[in-house]
């Protein structure tokens, strides 16, 4: 099993709240489970609670989602602000020299077909572009471009180096988030299970008591009503 695999089969928010109200619960049932099962302790409800405090020092899976969402984002933006730059650029390129296909093409004009779809290519690309436009500087400030569009391209391709490093530092990052976070559920899980599994033998004759010990089911893909989480 990995170490990113959870146990349960439950959103996880559904698993928490259960766990928090049979850690509260617990006590006063406790000899029961005891009398049972002598592996359970008076303390057993308040391991529960402090295996829940630990899943609420991890970030939720929501929180990570959105900061892999906002890295995204940066790179998107960084490459749009890169491409509008080159296309600029390329038009004073085509004026200043429309009839020096070498030269064009050191602007990238042949290659820029192979660097679209990949953030590691358009970089180093866009440092080369900033690079020889600055050598060209004079002949596309005669054709009429802006001076501080050219002076810009190396802050650009630095600004999409920077989002893409972030990125990609953000993605391992969340390999560890993610195990660390299904480790202390699963945790939560081992502890919470065995009072549903007792439960279902000691109040087998008390529906009252089983149902507030009961793991909650998961939905069926259909949505079935026989499916419905019960509590």
């Amino acid at each position: 099993m990995s170490n990113n695999d959870r146990l349960f089969k439950i959103p996880e928010a559904v698993l928490l709240e259960y766990a928090e109200v049979v850690a509260e619960l617990y006590p006063a049932n406790a000899e029961e489970f005891i009398a049972f099962d002598s592996t359970f302790t008076a303390e057993y409800g308040n391991a529960i609670k402090e295996s829940i405090a630990a899943v609420k020092t991890q970030k939720s899976d929501q929180i990570v989602m959105n900061e892999m969402a906002e890295c995204t984002q940066k790179v998107l933006d960084a490459m749009s602000d890169c491409n509008h730059a080159y296309k600029s650029i390329s038009y004073f390129v085509r004026k200043a020299f429309k009839d020096n296909e070498a030269v064009q093409n050191q602007f990238g004009f042949r290659d820029l077909h192979k660097v679209r779809n990949s953030q590691a290519k358009l970089i180093y690309f866009m440092e080369e572009h900033a690079e020889i436009t600055a050598e060209y500087k004079n002949e596309l400030l005669a054709e009429g471009c802006n001076a501080m569009l050219i002076d810009s391209l190396f802050q650009k391709a630095e600004r999409l180096k920077t989002a893409n490093i972030e990125q990609e530092k953000f993605k391992k990052e969340r390999g560890v988030l993610t195990q660390d976070r299904s480790q202390l559920l699963n945790k939560v899980y081992g502890l919470v299970k065995p009072l549903s599994d007792v439960a279902r033998i000691i109040f087998s004759d008390d529906e009252a008591q089983l149902a507030k010990y009961s793991l909650p089911k998961p939905k069926s893909s259909q949505n079935s009503s026989d499916d419905l989480i019960e509590s």
